[in-house]
């Protein structure tokens, strides 16, 4: 009996022991916005999703697209003269006047903190000459960014029914806006001046994201009354009509995790709390996880008629996955795939391979594996495998063998011609001792007789 109780508790001490590998979430939140998204910022991951690819009204979340384009298009500097039409433009403004001079970056000021959409309108028209030719510029960027069910008419947002988004495709165009360390600066700003223009006296401009800076306004988060100010916000752009309710893309980081929400059909308050909810739910429930570091030293290939006989490989770039927060960063492995064998030239960044990252058994991401260096193509010996370098050196010895055997070949000339010369001098010399003693034989025999 004892035997058998000691059986029991072993065995039960052992399954208790052993560590699940599966980690359940806890219960998302309940939020009032129709539609609604939460991503992982470094690995792109939807950690939640309510109806994220239907589509609603974007509203002034719009500008986030427009002032990525500005900042890919045009200098900060840049001096924008307002044209007649751009100061009757509806909604939220900040009054701009035919023949007002002001600067790209006084625009974007406008555009991101007071949600400004006459600034807007003057940003398109300066990249694009007319409303209809940038909102091309922002189809067409926004489908490069992975937007899937996004139809952009004007570039503030203003209510037309042709111009629709997603939740989904605004945090892909907010996580490529993010990475633009200005766009970083812009929406996080709560408070901008624009001194006084051509036209205008000085004007005080405050950001209308309450997530930055609202310590005094309470809103329900998931049901609990809180400020509205959000720890590690990162911003992003608010948005607002009556026809697409209250929108919010909002972003927040908390150590190595970077996140990206987005609400739509929401109502004013409610885009707030809302965005709160999710936040927490996700930094609750999931962490980012550096899975390989840029440039890390990924081994070497053969390059075929190269200068050299290899090629050091690294990654391209940092990459990273998502994890539950409980989850041991050992669940994290990658597969190293490189090629067989390179030609020459190789440029340097040239991808000879990539490098899979796995979470347990699932592919979540993947690296390129990319040359460290340019090989150019080698000489004549490269054909047989062998090096310049190694080229170089052979021809160092031949070119000393060469002058070697020239070296020796001319001390034989030297020393054959000189033995040649004594020997005749030696036949000389007898020839003139012989012709010395026939004359004087001769001369005997001349007084003998």
């Amino acid at each position: 009996m004892k035997k058998l109780i000691t059986i029991i508790l072993t065995a039960f001490v052992i399954i208790h022991a052993v560590p699940s590998t599966v980690y359940a979430a806890s219960e998302p939140p309940a939020i009032t916005a129709e539609t609604g998204i939460v991503i992982d910022v470094k690995t792109g991951q939807v950690l939640y999703d309510k109806n994220m690819n239907e589509q609603r009204y974007p509203a002034s979340t719009t500008k986030v697209i427009t002032a990525l384009l500005a900042l890919e298009n045009l200098d900060l500097n840049k001096v924008v003269t307002i044209d007649a039409e751009t100061p009757y433009t509806e909604g939220s403004r900040i009054y701009l006047l035919e023949g007002e001079q002001v600067t790209v970056e006084q625009l974007l000021y406008a555009l991101l903190l007071e949600s400004a959409n006459d600034a807007a309108v003057a940003l398109g028209k300066e990249m694009a000459g007319t409303i209809p030719a940038f909102a091309e510029m922002m189809n067409q960027k926004a489908k490069e960014l992975g937007a899937k069910n996004t139809n952009f008419v004007n570039p503030n947002g203003l209510h037309d029914p042709a111009h629709v988004s997603t939740a989904y495709d605004l945090a892909m165009i907010a996580r490529e806006a993010m990475k633009n360390e200005k766009f970083r600066e812009l929406v996080t700003t709560y408070r901008y001046i624009i001194p006084a223009t051509n036209k205008q006296d000085t004007r005080y401009l405050y950001n209308t994201n309450r997530l930055i800076y609202d310590e005094k306004t309470k809103v329900s988060a998931n049901g609990v009354l809180r400020a509205a100010k959000y720890e590690g916000s990162t911003g992003i752009k608010t948005g607002y009509t009556s026809h697409a309710g209250g929108c919010l893309v909002a972003g927040a980081i908390r150590g190595d995790t970077e996140l990206i929400s987005v609400v739509m059909k929401s109502t004013d308050p409610g885009r707030f709390g809302d965005s709160i909810a999710l936040l927490d739910y996700a930094f609750d429930n999931y962490k980012s996880v550096m899975a390989m570091q840029a440039d890390t030293v990924l081994g070497e290939i053969p390059v075929n008629r190269g200068s050299v006989k290899k090629v050091e490989v690294v990654a391209s770039k940092t990459a990273y996955a998502t994890l539950p927060v409980e989850a041991s960063e050992s669940l994290i492995n990658t597969k190293i795939k490189l090629d067989e064998t390179v030609r020459a030239p190789v440029t340097l960044g040239q991808k000879v391979g990539e490098v899979e990252i796995y979470e347990g058994d699932s592919l979540v991401d993947t690296v390129d594996a990319i040359a460290a260096s340019d090989i150019p193509e080698g000489g004549l010996l490269s054909v047989v495998g062998v090096t310049d370098e190694t080229a170089q050196k052979i021809e160092k010895i031949f070119s000393s063998i060469i002058l070697l055997v020239i070296l020796l070949f001319a001390s034989y000339v030297f020393l054959k011609r000189k033995q040649i010369k004594r020997r005749k001098m030696r036949r000389q010399e007898r020839a003139m001792r012989y012709q010395s003693q026939d004359s004087r034989r001769r001369y005997d025999e001349y007084w003998r007789n």
